[in-house]
């Protein structure tokens, strides 16, 4: 659900609350390494299932290569610590996959009833090639019938809040202006997928170590977008899209709850 634009430069977010500043030190045991996910639509079930971690090599066939990923420990607070490693070549202009960890409690709620989206989320990358086009972003979707999933019939909003832009990638559509949120400008964009709207939110520098509450990302559409606040949030993902390169994205620490 991207395209193109340029952003560099490095930024440490503010940290919400204290339920979300310095988590504990990793759990890094064997027991607890994953299976190594290559196959396309390949994934697998993290911490009793509260996390599905999804290789989704959905647009592969826009060109060549390979991607694989793997969890490789845990930590308090319901973290998982993960990296996905790709080479892509082709289709420049084309996302090739979106590997994420999909959050499978708390979804069901309608943007009225949510308190809170607390989420850490502190990567960066181990590698990456000098013509790397890719972003790190979350990915939330919304439906007006509980119970279903992103990116299906009954999707009426795509929510992306980007990390990081790399190589020239840029959200779909265009800037409608400049939101603040958390006490930070972000750059909204605007655009449609099939069949429903996308915002994207896009920062001014990478950030690589990102603790906040997501849920005042979805109010603000609310109150100035005209996103009607009865729609349920379906899907809540976090990951990668890369177009074109060679990289290994190395997630240190990564959580997210509905409250």
């Amino acid at each position: 659900m991207v395209s193109f634009k340029s952003l560099s430069s490095f930024i440490l977010a503010s940290v919400i609350g204290t339920a979300l500043a310095n988590p504990a030190p990793v759990t890094r045991d064997l027991a607890k390494r994953g299976n190594v996910l290559q196959g396309q639509y390949d994934s697998e079930s993290e911490l009793g299932g509260r996390f599905i971690l999804e290789n989704n090599l959905w647009g592969q066939s826009s060109g060549s290569g390979w991607q694989k990923s793997q969890a490789t420990g845990t930590g308090t607070g319901n973290a998982v610590i993960w990296y996905t490693t790709y080479s892509w070549q082709g289709g420049q202009y084309n996302v090739k996959s979106y590997a994420n960890m999909d959050l499978k409690v708390g979804m069901g709620k309608t943007i009225a009833q949510i308190g809170s989206i607390p989420t850490i989320f502190n990567w960066h990358y181990g590698s990456a090639s000098g013509d790397l086009v890719a972003d790190v972003s979350y990915d939330l979707w919304l439906s007006r019938t509980p119970g279903t999933q992103g990116a299906t019939s009954s999707t009426t909003y795509e929510i992306m809040v980007w990390l990081s832009t790399r190589g020239g990638a840029q959200p779909a559509g265009s800037r409608i202006g400049t939101a603040n949120i958390n006490g930070q400008n972000w750059t909204l964009w605007k655009g449609t997928v099939q069949n429903w709207t996308v915002f994207s939110y896009v920062p001014p520098y990478e950030m690589v170590n990102f603790s906040q509450d997501l849920k005042p990302f979805l109010t603000y559409l609310v109150n100035t977008q005209g996103v009607p606040s009865n729609q349920y949030l379906v899907q809540a993902q976090a990951g990668t899209e890369p177009f074109v390169g060679t990289a290994t994205l190395n997630i240190d620490w990564y959580t997210m709850a509905v409250n």
